[in-house]
């Protein structure tokens, strides 16, 4: 039986998809049963006609081309139904192994019925520690973020362990190994999600299912962080503009799937209260840059979370 099946969405991203496949080839050829399905979303790089050439050549990669574009949801759940591993590696292409590292969370996965999947330590380009899971985006997290002077930085969050293994709420979207039959049993991903916040998603209603997601450290990939994504500038409604604001579209929808309305406004306040203090912040100490960021942040949320009462209009 075929041990681990690896999903790859590709977009535009020929040269970073053909890199992680490679990598797969070099970590893990020989030491166990695994195939590579690449689905991609109507890329007009190149991807397609390199693709269909490296599959020619490997017996174990299968080359799905989709003639537009799905989203990541919608096309790893495609990947996974056409899988036959016990195990899914949902990898993204601008994320490439280093050793075999992988194996040894499947046989801690193996080992341990009532954990969903698991995500691993990924490293920047550099080999330094990088991003590699986070806390549910919902209140006590953000009011945490702001309370601490850490905005941003309990969602995503870098390891200070590299090999230790715990428990977290989500891991990064980059390296997700999950158990087949359970992911199966939850519907997999929700295809309403476009992209950005699936897997945390997923993760959620796992944790609610009664299985935990873990941080299994001694687990290795590195991430070109955000090469992908950047990528996937196209419009999903009339609305979105950039990738900003799918995010807070995406990170919208997640809340009212698992939060309450009175979590949600209170968030919502939060958030309105910390980008106009920070505008008024960087204006008084004219930091052009980082005013502009956070006007971009502000503006996302102001669209895609419904304008309210809360927000004030910027001086002109």
């Amino acid at each position: 039986m075929m041990d681990l099946s690896i999903i790859l969405v590709s977009y535009n991203t020929k040269d970073l998809t053909l890199k992680c496949l490679e990598s797969l080839f070099c970590s893990l050829d020989k030491k166990i049963a695994f195939e590579a399905i690449v689905i991609d979303n109507n890329s007009t790089d190149g991807s397609p006609d390199a693709l269909r050439d490296f599959e020619a050549r490997m017996d174990n990669v299968r080359f799905i081309a989709s003639e537009s574009n799905n989203g990541f949801a919608k096309a790893n759940n495609q990947g996974v139904r056409l899988a036959q591993g016990r195990f899914i590696l949902l990898l993204n292409p601008d994320t490439y192994l280093i050793d075999d590292s992988c194996i040894n969370a499947m046989h801690y996965l193996d080992d341990h019925p009532t954990v969903f999947g698991c995500g691993c330590t990924l490293l920047n380009a550099d080999g330094s520690k990088g991003i590699s899971y986070g806390r549910f985006p919902e209140f006590w997290t953000i009011f945490s973020e702001i309370l601490t002077g850490r905005f941003g930085l309990l969602r995503c969050i870098v390891p200070k362990k590299i090999n230790a293994i715990y428990s977290i709420d989500f891991p990064c979207g980059a390296f997700f190994m999950i158990k087949r039959e359970l992911f199966n049993a939850l519907g997999g991903f929700d295809e309403r999600f476009f992209m950005y916040c699936e897997e945390t998603d997923l993760a959620k209603r796992a944790w609610k299912s009664g299985f935990r997601i873990v941080h299994y450290g001694p687990a290795k990939a590195v991430h070109l962080r955000g090469q992908s994504s950047n990528q996937n500038t196209h419009q999903v409604s009339k609305n979105t503009v950039d990738l900003k604001s799918v995010l807070y579209q995406s990170w919208y929808f997640y809340l009212q799937k698992h939060c309450s309305k009175m979590e949600i406004f209170l968030i919502k306040f939060l958030l309105v209260v910390y980008y106009n203090a920070m505008l008024l912040f960087f204006s008084c100490k004219k930091n052009n840059v980082a005013r502009t960021q956070n006007l971009v942040e502000k503006k996302a949320l102001q669209e895609n979370w419904k304008k309210n009462a809360f927000f004030i209009k910027d001086a002109q």
